[in-house]
C-alpha cells in the first residue's frame, strides 16, 4: 500500500509540474535532426555536428566546435511581464575558459532587440562573461527572467569561442505564466494505444497547426522532444525505457497532458 501510496504521488506531482509550464523552445533535446549538421527547428546553426557519445540526456546531442560559432533559435509568443524559465546543459571541453556562453535577447514585432537591464546579465553571459567549464563535467545553467515592455520574441542564441568544443543538450525555454491544462486543453486530443506495446503511438487533434511533443519521466526529466504539424502523426519510443511517463503536447498556445505506459 505505501509502495502504491508513493508512486501515486509522484504521477500527481509531476503532472501538477508540467501542467504549469509551457515549454515554447523547439527541440530543445537536440533529438530531432534533418541531417549530421542541422538539428530539427534550429534557424541559425554553425559548426554543428550531431554527438551520440557524449550526451546529457536521450540520444542525441549537439557538438560545437569554436570559431565564435552559433546555434540559435527564434521563440515568437512572448508577453511581456510573463515569467521564463531558461535551462541549458552543457560540457566544455575546456580551453582557456572563455569558450562558450549564451547570447540571447528579447525582440519587438518589428524583430529589434529590446534591452532591459533587469535581464539582460542572465542572458548576455552570464553577465557579459562566460558559463563555467566546470573542468569539463556536464553542468547546467538556469535562469528565470520576466519579459519586457516591448517584447514579443525571444532569439536564444548559444556561442562557442575559437579553439573551444562545447557540447549542448537538454535545453529548454519555459512560459512559467500559462494557465491550467483543465483551462487550456486541445480540442479533440487524443492518444493510442495506452499502454503503448510497439514503440509508436499515436498523437491526434482536430487542428493541423504545429505541435510540440515533450515526454517526462515521472521525476520530472526530459526523456524526448519533438514537433509535428498536422491532424495526425506517430511518435516513436524505442528509444526510451519501458515504464510510465507524462506526456505533453502544446498546439496554438494550448496545452494537454496525459499519462503514458511504455511496455
Amino acid at each position: 500500500m505505501k509502495k502504491n501510496y508513493i508512486f501515486t504521488l509522484l504521477i500527481t506531482l509531476c503532472l501538477t509540474s508540467v501542467s504549469f509550464g509551457q515549454e515554447m523552445l523547439l527541440n530543445g533535446g537536440l533529438e530531432n535532426w534533418d541531417s549530421d549538421t542541422a538539428p530539427t527547428d534550429w534557424t541559425k546553426v554553425e559548426e554543428i555536428t550531431k554527438e551520440s557519445t557524449e550526451i546529457h540526456g536521450g540520444s542525441f546531442s549537439a557538438k560545437h566546435v569554436g570559431g565564435t560559432k552559433d546555434l540559435g533559435q527564434t521563440i515568437t509568443g512572448i508577453v511581456a511581464g510573463n515569467s521564463y524559465t531558461i535551462t541549458i546543459w552543457y560540457k566544455v571541453v575546456e580551453n582557456d575558459a572563455t569558450d562558450s556562453r549564451i547570447w540571447s535577447y528579447w525582440q519587438d514585432s518589428s524583430t529589434a532587440s529590446v534591452t532591459d537591464a533587469a535581464t539582460d546579465g542572465a542572458l548576455r553571459g552570464p553577465d557579459n562573461g562566460y558559463l563555467d567549464n566546470n573542468s569539463g563535467a556536464w553542468s547546467k545553467y538556469e535562469a528565470t527572467v520576466t519579459a519586457p515592455a516591448g517584447a514579443t520574441q525571444f532569439y536564444f542564441e548559444l556561442r562557442t569561442y575559437s579553439g573551444a568544443v562545447t557540447y549542448w543538450d537538454d535545453i529548454s525555454f519555459v512560459n512559467n505564466t500559462v494557465a491550467s491544462v483543465k483551462d487550456n486543453a486541445i480540442e479533440g486530443f487524443t492518444t493510442y494505444p495506452n499502454p503503448i506495446t510497439n514503440n509508436t503511438f499515436t498523437i491526434t487533434s482536430k487542428s493541423s497547426s504545429k505541435k510540440t511533443i515533450t515526454i517526462y519521466n515521472v521525476l520530472g526529466k526530459k526523456v524526448l522532444s519533438s514537433s509535428f504539424s498536422g491532424v495526425k502523426s506517430n511518435v516513436d519510443v524505442s528509444a526510451i525505457s519501458s515504464g510510465i511517463y507524462i506526456l505533453k503536447v502544446t498546439e496554438d498556445g494550448k496545452t494537454a497532458t496525459k499519462k503514458l505506459v511504455i511496455r
